[in-house]
């Protein structure tokens, strides 16, 4: 187990020591346990849970009742790890709603919230910052805002964009944010917003040199076999165990075991 509660300012001050941060995504109580056993010390109550685990086809279909069901689920767990909480569409691009979202994504356990976007949110992060809410940004390719049909791609090939990404960053980290993670970003352009700004990057898709990773923990166990991104590399092939053990179990009660 972890030694100690992590809280938002143990990641913060994980800049610049050399530790890298690893961190999962997480949407149930048992989940949430062995991954605390494990000593993952930030679990992001992700609103991926939409397509793994709710069978929706993108994250913009997850509502904030979704959300705050899985968060008091994992929030039952205990853990020792920071739990952070995404706000869902639809509730992060008005400072009134961001608030009122994020106060019962608190009650419902999460100790922080993510919030995508860059100086388009800065109102918000501000707001949320000075209620007492602990916020990490996102920036790069941002899955609530690809639109239909999603363009999955890298960020900050052109000068144009890299520019852009960069002062998103530097807003953020300046506005109080704790940490940011960086998705499907150029790797020098990560390595590069990395060096710059003052807080932890956490690095998904975005090459080795953020100061952590995050994974969506259905894509580390090989859960979520129908549709996998190519930066992923499965630790366990989880969908054909399950697969392997059910029909175990069906010849077994067949054969009257």
């Amino acid at each position: 187990m972890n030694s100690i509660k992590i809280t938002p300012d143990w990641v913060r001050n994980r800049k610049n020591t050399g530790e890298k941060i690893a961190a999962l995504t997480v949407v149930d109580y048992p989940t949430a346990k062995i991954l605390d056993e494990a000593q993952i010390p930030l679990l992001l109550v992700g609103d991926s849970l939409g397509m793994v685990t709710l069978g929706y086809e993108d994250t913009t279909k997850v509502s904030l009742n979704d959300m705050l069901h899985h968060v008091r689920a994992v929030a039952r767990a205990n853990v020792k790890a920071l739990v952070v909480a995404d706000i869902p569409f639809g509730w992060n691009r008005e400072a009134e709603k961001a608030l009122y979202c994020s106060r019962k994504l608190y009650e419902a356990g999460a100790e922080a919230v993510k919030i995508e976007g860059g100086k388009e949110v800065g109102q918000i992060v501000k707001l949320l910052i000075s209620q007492g809410i602990a916020v990490m940004g996102h920036i790069g390719l941002m899955p609530q805002f690809l639109g239909q049909p999603p363009k999955y791609r890298k960020y900050g090939i052109d000068e144009k964009e890299k520019k852009q990404i960069i002062d998103d960053a530097l807003f953020l980290s300046r506005l109080g944010v704790f940490a940011i993670v960086l998705e499907a970003l150029d790797e020098a352009v990560a390595a590069e917003v990395t060096r710059l700004i003052e807080v932890p990057t956490i690095g998904i898709g975005s090459g080795k040199y953020c100061d952590g990773q995050i994974l969506v923990f259905h894509d580390l166990v090989g859960l979520f076999p129908w549709f996998r991104p190519k930066f992923v590399q499965p630790k366990l092939n989880m969908a054909l165990l399950i697969k392997e053990a059910a029909i175990a179990y069906k010849k077994e009660v067949q054969s009257g075991l």
